[in-house]
């Protein structure tokens, strides 16, 4: 690629509109193009709010893989869930010194998820959540296909 083409791509970076997630812009690495990916804001379905999701791509467009991982989570949003809920009771155990409350999201804001490589079997990506309370705590909890890894705390 050329100087100008890889200035412009930083200056201008190209924008595209998908039918199901929205507004999306494409962010470039121009050291390693294989991590350039699209991000975009998505009102999740299932929550009815905002979250942040990045898609791997080049900058004709996201990675369709990627597009279909996404679309899936509403239909399997329960079992993730399911699945995280030991995870974020832990966290909220060791951090909060408190119980998880049985409707997770009186105490928590889902703010994304995270796909490394759709192409890459078993599947790694993530869940990320905030604390609502005073004590304000970022929650990763990554995942390898289906299973629920240990959760990753920023404070």
């Amino acid at each position: 690629m050329s100087i100008l083409h890889d200035l412009k791509l930083k200056l201008t970076p190209p924008r595209i509109t998908d039918p199901d997630l929205g507004s999306m812009v494409f962010l470039s690495d121009l050291i390693a193009p294989e991590r350039s990916y699209w991000e975009c804001e998505w009102t999740f379905p299932k929550t009815g709010t905002a979250i942040t999701i990045s898609l791997p791509g080049d900058e004709n467009g996201p990675a369709p893989e990627t597009r279909e991982f996404y679309l899936s989570l509403p239909g399997r949003f329960e079992a993730i869930l399911a699945a995280a809920r030991p995870k974020l009771e832990k966290i909220f155990e060791e951090w909060l010194k408190q119980d998880l409350p049985q409707d997770i999201f009186s105490a928590l804001k889902l703010t994304g998820f995270e796909i490394e490589d759709a192409k890459t079997l078993p599947l790694r990506w993530d869940i990320s959540f905030e604390t609502t309370g005073e004590l304000w705590l970022g929650i990763i909890i990554p995942f390898i296909g289906d299973t629920a890894q240990a959760a990753v705390v920023d404070t």
